[in-house]
């Protein structure tokens, strides 16, 4: 026992077996061989050993609740929470064994019984800090972030600064879209254990979501010098090189990672999404379908096979399938009233329809045609859309009333979230709700005074080379400025669209001899007003391209190799928008020769 209680499993399995020999039928010898062996990795000859102590006594609490720990060290999970009912039908107040049970429950993927389990441990032992960091696990699985938050602060408090838990709060801020402080947790949990492969993958995620893929792919490569069959390590490789437009490089990361492990979804899926990078895409959903039929609810894979759908031009199924975004907390889709959701089937003549904003500013522009068909349909529409937008939309349509992004009409008989609308219509490819002249307008009279401010007598070209930072495909969308100055050359007056500059943009936009009108404007309006005073937009895929094409001016859209699934591929021209021109990267990465393409474009002379 002493030998065993100073964790010197060999020399104690020696005296046991020992024992053993002059009394095979001693309890206790039979009980600690048995704990022995599995603290030795011989988890089959320590089932073995603890049964026969059962047999002996088998009301043993703690034996029942050490053979459950030995069957979920096995996988056998059934057999395990078989033992652990036992012992806590036998104590109750086994804090023990509620806890295991806990654990066998999550790997059964019976979450809330786990959660109840680990609940009653923590009511019989609240000073426990494993307890509650199960139980911050068991939430993370139930999409319950803000909950595991508190139960790993608690397991945090308990046990200050102990990596395993470091590494568990970083994982939920990433839940919880704070890249910035689960980065400090993870690099936190690495000054302690600087071996840590978790927490190396944990600070390779956060640096990704902070658009830093170099410093992520740094990360990751790290994890796997000290685990070269770690497969997380493999597959956020794989994600950091897609955004450092290196899509044959992620494919190969992603291949290695789902030939180390065939029935891991999560490898399928990455795979799935090199090989989108790569405009793959019926290959592509393949593999979607593959991780699919391993975990039939992973919204993530649900989500990248409707986006390779849509990319496609497969409307039918693809807006269908875009509905599981509903099961994502990172989009604002379906809310639940107590009135209907609009799906198409209902009429709306006479119908009170309010329809509401989800995603990005570029999304509400694009999409808000779709209250006009419904206005047209005979509802009565309310649209609701962030503020940003509101005077933009002021003379959006008089039969619609506009609203802001935190209102609700006072009464509704329906309500649809607004890219839902694609579907609820029936949209195809070549029934897209399209004006050649748009369907927005600027407030005329500041349109006619940028008009009167801006030199006269050349073409007037608006640029926009970068969008937000924290968009998640921001590396492969936005181009560094200096890379466009050779396209000012031409004698047309450009002017800066941006509304934010970037520091490393600083320099170049100075030396430009852009005309920046940043501080005039204050919302989409003022950009709208700008913009009708231009004869073209060039931009990158950011809200200003949608502004544009919605306002009817024509626009040369800059796209990387894989685009966003709305542009669909290949094709030079939107169906969404008839004046926007598409400019596609041949290959991942090549802007020079999308610049040099518009710039034969714009020495040819029309900007149509």
């Amino acid at each position: 026992m002493a030998f065993f209680q100073g964790g010197h499993f060999t020399e104690a399995a020696t005296g046991f077996r020992a024992i053993l020999k002059r009394d095979p039928r001693n309890f206790e010898a039979l009980h600690f061989a048995g704990l022995a062996s599995s603290e030795l990795g011989y988890l089959e000859e320590g089932v073995t050993l603890i049964r026969r102590a059962l047999a002996i006594n088998p009301r043993h609490v703690s034996a029942r609740n050490n053979l459950g720990t030995a069957l979920i060290r096995l996988g056998r999970y059934e057999e395990a929470l078989s033992s652990l009912d036992r012992a806590v039908a036998m104590d109750p107040k086994a804090a023990n064994a509620h806890h295991n049970r806990g654990l066998a429950l999550m790997r059964l993927k019976r979450l809330d019984q786990a959660i109840a389990a680990y609940d009653r441990a923590i009511e019989l032992r609240p000073d426990n800090a494993g307890i509650h960091n199960d139980r911050a696990c068991a939430l993370i699985e139930k999409s319950r972030p803000k909950d595991a938050l508190v139960s790993c602060e608690t397991a945090l408090r308990l046990h200050p600064d102990w990596p395993p838990y470091l590494v568990n709060m970083s994982v939920i801020l990433g839940e919880l879209e704070r890249p910035a402080e689960a980065l400090v947790v993870a690099e936190k949990a690495l000054r302690i254990k600087p071996d840590e492969a978790v927490a190396l993958i944990m600070r390779a995620k956060a640096l990704l979501a902070l658009g830093r893929p170099a410093e992520g792919l740094a990360a990751a490569d790290a994890a796997l010098k000290i685990d070269p069959g770690y497969v997380q390590g493999h597959l956020w490789r794989s994600a950091s090189l897609i955004k450092l437009s290196q899509p044959e490089a992620a494919l190969m990361a992603a291949e290695t990672a789902r030939k180390l492990a065939p029935y891991y979804p999560a490898a399928h899926t990455d795979y799935g999404l090199a090989l989108s990078s790569l405009n793959r895409l019926e290959e592509a959903l393949d593999c979607y379908d593959q991780a699919l039929k391993l975990q039939p609810d992973e919204k993530e894979t649900l989500w990248s096979r409707a986006l390779a759908l849509l990319a496609l031009g497969r409307f039918e199924e693809g807006w269908l399938a875009y509905e599981y975004r509903n099961l994502r907390h990172k989009t604002l889709a379906a809310r639940k009233y107590p009135k209907p959701l609009w799906g198409g089937k209902e009429p709306l003549q006479d119908q009170r329809l309010y329809i509401y904003w989800e995603q990005g500013l570029g999304d509400t522009i694009q999409f808000a045609r779709y209250a006009r068909l419904a206005a047209a349909a005979g509802a009565r529409v309310s649209l609701s859309i962030q503020g940003p937008l509101l005077r933009l939309f002021k003379d959006f349509d008089p039969t619609i009333k506009i609203i802001g992004q935190n209102e609700e009409p006072d009464e509704f008989d329906l309500h649809c979230p607004l890219l839902t609308l694609p579907l609820a219509f029936g949209t195809r490819l070549d029934t897209i709700p399209a004006w050649e002249n748009g369907y927005l307008r600027a407030p005329a009279e500041e349109a006619a005074r940028w008009a009167q401010r801006l030199p006269a007598g050349r073409r007037r070209i608006g640029l926009v080379w970068s969008g937000s930072q924290g968009h998640a495909n921001d590396s492969n969308r936005s181009i560094r400025l200096a890379k466009l100055l050779s396209l000012l050359q031409g004698g047309d007056v450009w002017v800066s669209l941006q509304k934010e500059v970037r520091e490393a943009d600083r320099a170049a936009l100075e030396a430009s001899g852009l005309l920046d009108f940043s501080a005039d404007l204050a919302d989409f309006a003022d950009t709208a007003a700008l913009i009708s005073a231009l004869d073209l937009v060039i931009t990158v895929d950011t809200s200003v391209a949608h502004l544009a094409g919605a306002l009817g001016k024509p626009t040369w859209l800059m796209l990387p190799f894989a685009p966003d699934f709305r542009w669909l591929l290949e094709r030079e021209d939107s169906p969404w928008y008839p004046k926007m021109r598409l400019f596609r990267q041949q290959r991942a990465g090549d802007w020079e020769g999308v610049i040099e393409r518009i710039g034969a474009a714009l020495k040819a002379g029309s900007p149509g």
